[in-house]
């Protein structure tokens, strides 16, 4: 016991030492005529999440009479939530350990159990918006936007067969979604699974609108398709159907930064650099990161604009310098930070424990070096 409690003081001594030493960039130091972005848009961290407050598990005494004791919220009390005229706050607060779940999956590389995870925190939040309501309108439209993204894969030539090859109006009648029923012109693959994810956002955002929990799932949905995307060789369907989550998110909540940032970073790496600036303009606007400054100067960089590129590149070493300068990083990864007195001043094992704690995750980080914490 000794032995690793003196381990334990040392490795926090050299972290402490690193941290005090740690070079820091200020705008002095740089020119913004002649900074040159390195590297690539990147990834946000994967938040506890966004803009919200750790919550614990439901209180059991609140989900009595009702199934799924230990998994978050009912659909009852969703529904007394929702009725209570209190939908997103209390809704999001009930439902984010379903989230977070989906999310620790996710790291684990359980792409498919997160995606089931994220999928029932939707079915959640669209049963206690019927509920409130009396009706089953989102319940259909989940059902409906989650159908047609699978039915989207079968306009996707398998194996050696060619997209010429495929009867889309064939394929279409066997299909529950009603876009291309109308269709009298000649439609083409490509453009039928446009058609089909447009319809699939439109469906998500009705059933998750103004619900916060929801918003993330659908975020999270997107990022595990992400993760799929880069297994498969940046598979096109995959980075279509992470892109249209992150837009259903972005429609059920405006303020969520994280899909505004993803989002741009799928366009930028699929050669849509304008449409990425946009969105990584509004993830600033809502909350301003080294990450999202960065990835701006990446989208400008690619359309010529040299000069804002630079400036913005400039404002990311500088967020990412006073991250360094306050541990923001170190406490991400469950490090948090003490003087040389207070390190003394722990004698016992148990000391340590409640001076180093962990505290939830972010969604910013620095520019460099580009780590993507899903993988």
């Amino acid at each position: 016991m000794r032995r690793d409690w003196f381990k334990a003081r040392c490795v926090l001594s050299a972290c402490l030492f690193v941290g005090v030493g740690a070079p820091s960039v200020s705008l002095a130091e740089n020119d913004t005529k002649t900074l040159a972005v390195h590297g690539e848009a990147v990834d946000a961290d994967a938040p506890t999440a966004y803009r919200l407050p750790l919550i614990g598990l439901c209180d059991p005494a609140e989900e009595a009479g009702v199934t799924g004791q230990g998994r978050g919220v009912t659909v009852g009390g969703l529904a007394k939530l929702q009725a209570d005229g209190k939908p997103a706050a209390e809704v999001t607060a009930q439902l984010l350990p379903a989230v977070q779940r989906g999310y620790n999956l996710a790291q684990r590389g359980a792409f498919f159990a997160a995606r089931t995870e994220f999928i029932q925190v939707l079915r959640r939040i669209a049963q206690a918006k019927d509920a409130a309501a009396n009706t089953d309108e989102h319940s259909r439209e989940l059902a409906a936007g989650l159908r047609a993204m699978d039915e989207a894969d079968d306009f996707v030539p398998a194996g050696a067969q060619l997209e010429a090859e495929l009867d889309v109006k064939k394929v279409a009648s066997s299909h529950r979604t009603p876009v291309l029923r109308d269709h009298t012109e000649t439609v083409s693959p490509q453009d039928a699974v446009a058609l089909y994810h447009g319809y699939a956002q439109e469906q998500l955002s009705k059933a998750t609108v103004d619900e916060r929990a929801g918003s993330m799932a659908l975020y999270g949905l997107g990022r595990v398709y992400s993760q799929l995307a880069e297994r498969r060789d940046s598979d096109v369907q995959c980075v279509h159907s992470a892109m249209t989550m992150y837009c259903a998110s972005l429609d059920a909540c405006p303020d969520n930064n994280l899909a505004a940032n993803e989002l741009g970073v799928l366009q930028c790496r699929s050669g849509q650099p304008a449409e990425a600036v946009t969105n990584f303009v509004r993830a600033i606007n809502i909350s301003p990161s080294a990450t999202a400054y960065h990835n701006l100067a990446v989208a400008q960089q690619k359309l010529g604009l040299d000069a804002q590129s630079a400036a913005n590149e400039q404002e990311s070493q500088r967020l990412a310098a006073m991250d360094r300068s306050v541990g923001a990083l170190s406490k991400r990864a469950g490090i948090n930070w003490v003087t040389p007195e207070e390190l003394a001043r722990c004698s016992q094992p148990s000391t340590f424990g409640t001076t180093a704690t962990a505290e939830p995750m972010t969604a910013s980080r620095p520019a460099a070096p580009p780590q993507t914490p899903w993988r």
